[in-house]
């Protein structure tokens, strides 16, 4: 069984994928941190970053900080960026899935709706937590400020439309044991 994991910063994910991961044994694949992997040496994305930005290699490596500074300025380089990671994160995305020997892999990835990789998922899982619970997670756990977590929750798709294409949803704004009983619930009905 194959779930893409959908639900804005500070929602809880990382709680719901370790869960998973611990209990069930679950083949967690994150789109963020492959494509991370991406960027070092040795891949296509790699090659194509350092030739699209020539200036963000710094002794053979994406100086990663650099070509954040570099396109969050700049949207057209942003816009080449995504067209440069995002089919590669995919495709690895895609040959990972198929390659699992897990019964149970999660796929968490903010790209997820309109990429392609819901194609690969048996289900959809919305991770819901509320708005002010989100801001003080985000504020404790990365130390961000208020108007930080509003204006990367704001750029991420919104709840409504996660909540429409997901087949199941887990209110994570309580504590991590209701958020546990949520999923195990989920899991025993799909796999009686």
């Amino acid at each position: 069984m194959v779930i893409g994991l959908m639900g804005g910063v500070g929602c809880g994910k990382s709680t719901v994928m370790d869960y998973l991961k611990k209990t069930y044994d679950a083949d967690i694949i994150e789109a963020d941190k492959v494509a991370k992997e991406l960027m070092n040496p040795g891949n296509k994305v790699y090659d194509e970053i350092v030739e699209a930005f020539p200036h963000v290699s710094v002794n053979g490596n994406i100086d990663r900080e650099k070509l954040a500074g570099l396109v969050f300025k700049d949207r057209e380089k942003l816009i080449r960026l995504n067209e440069i990671t995002h089919p590669g994160t995919i495709n690895e995305i895609h040959s990972r899935v198929e390659k699992s020997e897990k019964d149970l892999i999660v796929v968490e990835s903010a790209i997820l709706l309109g990429s392609g990789l819901e194609s690969c998922c048996d289900e959809l899982w919305f991770i819901y937590c509320d708005f002010e619970t989100r801001i003080k997670r985000l504020s404790i756990g990365r130390g961000y400020s208020r108007e930080k977590s509003v204006s990367i929750m704001n750029s991420q798709p919104s709840d409504e439309e996660c909540n429409r294409f997901a087949d199941e949803y887990i209110d994570n704004s309580g504590s991590e044991n209701d958020t546990k009983e949520q999923i195990d619930m989920i899991l025993q009905k799909a796999f009686c």
